[in-house]
């Protein structure tokens, strides 16, 4: 048995030790397997899986077969721990449902894959703006068949796709008004590209932290702003915040490593969290609650929202016709978790 894992085992070498022809296994071990009786059928997919043999996926995509794969597209997970925990639940989740996953970490290996490969469907999670104005690479490939394809944690407003997020505006409204309830009247949001850059992007997030602002009836203009692409730049945008905005009493950050980032760099400048300092994190990663101090963060089902978009797709997959009607988007709320990491502002 070694010896066949020492190599490529091909089908006819499967064949030969089944006893059976080329053709019986490459059915048994596709969406034809109800063409082959099931005593055979089981038998192929047991040598195919004692020999380790890879089906060759090109190969039958170019017989025409559409693969029971599932193309996963997502950028820069290395950076994120929660897009890398986000990426492990889908990815696990689709296997779960007996689908085979293809991971592309860029807009043009993904556009690759979908020339390359007859796929079941697309899984997209957190799509750069670049993705909407070619989503399947048309521009520059040609004419492709776009698989059924779901969206995940979007922050963009769309219409073409069905979509599983968290609700961008009351995640906001959520952290702003914990603040203010507090106490806090001069508030900051730290993360994300510069706002002439992507004013959308910001304009989501603003729009919950005003509402939270006008309800509790603080003024607007007491909302600062200070990009932070990831987060070691944290403790310098913390320092630039408090240069042009020195009354802030409270952060909104984009994700939790940038919150842990903030609040360091405040430590460096004497500032204690949260006796002069409260900052609220995103996201609920596994170390938030165990930071010093832990972090007040939102967080999310991700478990639930993978489900659901799966869910979606699947229906998608097997309806094996694209309707005419709206795309399903569903906003998740998020759940305020109040850790040490805020407190009412200190008395003047």
């Amino acid at each position: 048995m070694s010896n066949h894992k020492s190599k490529n085992v091909t089908l006819k070498e499967v064949a030969k030790r089944a006893g059976v022809s080329a053709m019986t296994v490459s059915r048994a071990l596709s969406d034809k397997a109800h063409l082959v009786s099931p005593e055979t059928a089981k038998r192929c997919r047991e040598i195919a899986t004692e020999m380790g043999y890879v089906p060759n996926l090109m190969a039958r995509s170019l017989r025409g077969e559409q693969l029971k794969t599932i193309v996963l597209f997502a950028e820069f997970i290395s950076r994120h721990h929660y897009l890398a925990e986000l990426v492990d639940i889908v990815s696990r989740s689709i296997e779960g449902r007996k689908y085979s996953v293809i991971s592309c970490q860029s807009l043009s290996s993904f556009h690759q894959a979908l020339r390359n490969f007859n796929l079941s469907g697309a899984v997209v999670i957190a799509p750069p703006e670049s993705f909407y104005a070619d989503p399947f690479g048309e521009q520059c490939i040609g004419p492709v068949v776009p698989p059924s394809t779901v969206l995940i944690h979007s922050a963009e407003e769309q219409s073409d796709f069905n979509e599983v997020s968290p609700d961008i505006d009351a995640f906001n409204f959520n952290a702003a008004c914990h603040l203010i309830e507090l106490g806090h009247r001069h508030l900051a949001y730290v993360g994300g590209p510069r706002m002439e850059e992507e004013p959308h992007w910001f304009d989501l997030r603003k729009s919950g932290i005003q509402r939270a602002m006008r309800e509790y009836g603080v003024p607007t203009e007491n909302l600062h702003y200070q990009p932070c692409t990831d987060a070691e730049m944290g403790p310098i945008a913390f320092q630039q915040l408090l240069r042009k905005a020195p009354d802030t009493t409270a952060i909104m950050c984009l994700n939790d490593e940038i919150a842990v980032a903030t609040v360091m760099g405040a430590q460096s400048q004497q500032v204690q969290v949260p006796e002069a300092l409260s900052v609220i994190g995103c996201n609920d990663i596994r170390l938030a609650r165990f930071f010093r101090p832990p972090l007040t963060t939102l967080g999310i089902d991700i478990q639930s929202m993978v489900n659901i978009a799966l869910d979606l797709l699947f229906d998608d997959i097997q309806s094996r016709s694209k309707s005419d009607s709206e795309p399903t988007k569903i906003k998740l709320s998020a759940n305020l978790i109040v850790r040490g990491s805020t407190a009412p502002p200190p008395r003047k």
